[in-house]
């Protein structure tokens, strides 16, 4: 049996290190050093070239190296094998500990502290307890439900938004428009946990960010073109919202004209809030390549065009 690795051409060295530790015994095939497509059994991709993956005959299955699928959405054709996501308990620890981290930063007001810094001023401001400090989470899969458990572990007011009724304890969970509206004049926080597809691209647009309280923080950490970008800076430079942590982009790397670099109320990392860590993702891949070879389905495949949050 043979794997095919295409991280995006990224870290290849360590995804190589992982496979051979944990899938032992196993021929891995790096895109495009194909010797023999017939030998490829199970696919190992990111960002993979549309209409490649049919040209495996003995193609079983295919693991997506990241939660995201849009990738994916975008191809015209699909491999008959079933394609899994990748759900990692450490990266969605990541990016919850990067939102916490940016949440932490709009609720104790650290910018305003780093103005101060740098004119050698003093002057403390009172600031709300988490449980006065409300945030909404937009998407309550796998990655924003843990975000939200995590946020409200800390203490923090935490409503998640989602297309379908769910619950999670600890978190005031509401679904549809009349949801959204009712929770969205409340928060001191938003945060874009939502799948990029056809339903939501643009989700966040003038409309959405204009139900948003005066001073509220907006944090990004799952696609761009989930916002409106030119919404977002209309909305900044109106000086509406207290800023904006955006660690995704509509076009990545995001062009060095691009007003987000030195917007006075943006925050730009650079798609890092949850990078897959290889030696993790392979130990999920490897339990999910026994059970799928002992009959079984691993548990977050991919359906095309799944819209719900």
């Amino acid at each position: 049996m043979a794997i095919l690795l295409n991280n995006d051409g990224f870290w290849h060295d360590q995804w190589l290190t992982a496979i051979h530790k944990y899938l032992p015994g196993r021929d891995v095939h790096e895109y495009p050093r194909i010797s023999d497509p017939a030998a490829i059994e199970y696919a190992l991709v990111w960002k993979h070239p549309a209409g490649d993956l049919e040209t495996y005959p003995n193609l079983k299955a295919v693991f997506s190296l990241g939660s995201g699928v849009d990738y994916i959405d975008a191809y015209s054709t699909l491999p008959k094998a079933p394609i899994f996501r990748l759900i990692d308990p450490a990266m969605a620890e990541d990016m919850a500990l990067y939102t916490l981290y940016w949440t932490i930063h709009f609720q104790r007001l650290f910018k305003v502290y780093r103005s101060q810094q740098k004119e050698s001023h003093w002057h403390r401001y009172p600031t709300p307890l988490a449980p006065d400090f409300h945030i909404g989470l937009l998407g309550m899969g796998a990655i924003g439900s843990h975000i939200a458990k995590v946020l409200a572990k800390n203490g923090f007011e935490v409503s998640g938004w989602s297309r379908s009724p769910k619950s999670f304890e600890g978190v005031n969970c509401v679904h549809g428009e009349e949801g959204l509206s009712a929770i969205l004049p409340e928060l001191d926080v938003l945060v874009c946990c939502l799948p990029l597809n056809t339903a939501t691209r643009w989700f966040i647009n003038a409309d959405l960010l204009g139900q948003l309280k005066k001073g509220a923080g907006l944090i990004n950490v799952s696609r761009g073109a989930v916002i409106d970008e030119a919404a977002l800076l209309a909305e900044l430079d109106k000086g509406r919202l207290a800023g904006a942590a955006l660690d995704v982009f509509e076009t990545e790397p995001l062009p060095k004209s691009s007003r987000f670099w030195n917007h006075p109320l943006v925050n730009v990392t650079p798609h890092m809030s949850g990078a897959t860590n290889p030696d993790t993702a392979v130990q999920i891949i490897a339990r999910d390549i026994a059970r799928f070879e002992r009959g079984g389905m691993p548990e977050f495949i991919y359906q095309r065009e799944v819209t719900a949050a």
